[in-house]
């Protein structure tokens, strides 16, 4: 009931024409808030910036993940405390994370310009330009939640069937060969949950982008989320607004109904075969 009353309150308001900026009543206007959305030009680019704010650093995340729970997963010296460096990312709240690399992209206080400068680059105005803002978005989200990846890919490896490795050492496999065809393959349904997870946590680089760019420069960074906050709470289009989020929640759905609808059929024949 938490999660379906309010589900339902947004789904009416949405049909809505409730303006706290208008002197008339709100009315029921049915899908007219939807149609609207179709022909907007600040909703469609939100929507293709949010693509690139959810899966560009998705993409970066399982690779810098698969390669530090590798790491994490050899016996060797001295790596208990990499292991626990790996993963103090996570302990940072978003709101924080995002003031941290604002701080770190803001050239007037040195931070990382101060490093390219050091090394002879000419670093670019992170937070005013609108591609380098994008940029700085990405590579934010990628530190913050890298380590989520890592320790669930890195709590699958330590479930691996030991055995198999020593067949394919004993078959001549080198360790680029076992990571390819055994490690690879065994982690395959730990990544789809993982690719799940973070597609449903896409919501959460919210506060990032509202500390470090609010949006700008020249909306570049203003994902759906954050246009449906603008709507609602500065332009006080509170059915437009609801409009645009479940909209956005709309199409998430339909990008992990394939992934679900996947490891639901992988459970029921592991099931069937135990």
């Amino acid at each position: 009931m938490l999660t379906i009353l309010p589900l339902i309150f947004s789904i009416t308001l949405s049909m809505t024409s409730l303006s706290y900026s208008s002197l008339s009543g709100p009315r029921f206007v049915w899908f007219e808030n939807y149609v609207d959305l179709l022909s907007d030009d600040r909703f469609l680019r939100s929507l293709w910036q949010s693509g690139i704010l959810i899966f560009g650093p998705l993409v970066f995340q399982l690779i810098f993940g698969f390669c530090l729970a590798l790491v994490m997963n050899e016996r060797l010296p001295g790596l208990g405390w990499l292991r626990v460096i790996f993963i103090v990312p996570m302990f940072f709240p978003p709101i924080v994370m995002g003031l941290m690399w604002k701080v770190l992209f803001t050239p007037q206080l040195g931070g990382i310009n101060h490093y390219l400068g050091a090394i002879g680059i000419d670093g670019p105005q992170w937070l005013s330009n609108p591609s380098s803002a994008l940029t700085a978005i990405v590579i934010a989200a990628v530190w913050g939640w890298t380590p989520f990846v890592t320790i669930m890919f890195y709590t699958a490896m330590q479930t691996f069937p030991k055995d198999l490795y020593e067949a394919a050492r004993i078959d001549g496999a080198t360790w680029s060969e076992q990571i390819r065809f055994v490690t690879l393959p065994l982690l395959r349904d730990t990544a789809v949950v993982v690719i799940v997870f973070r597609i449903m946590e896409g919501l959460a680089i919210f506060p990032i982008i509202y500390v470090m760019t609010n949006g700008g420069p020249a909306g570049s960074t203003e994902t759906t989320n954050y246009y449906a906050f603008i709507s609602g709470f500065e332009f006080l289009q509170v059915g437009y607004a609801s409009a645009i989020i479940l909209s956005f929640l709309a199409i998430l759905v339909a990008i992990l109904a394939p992934s679900t609808g996947f490891l639901l059929r992988g459970a029921e024949s592991d099931g069937d075969a135990a």
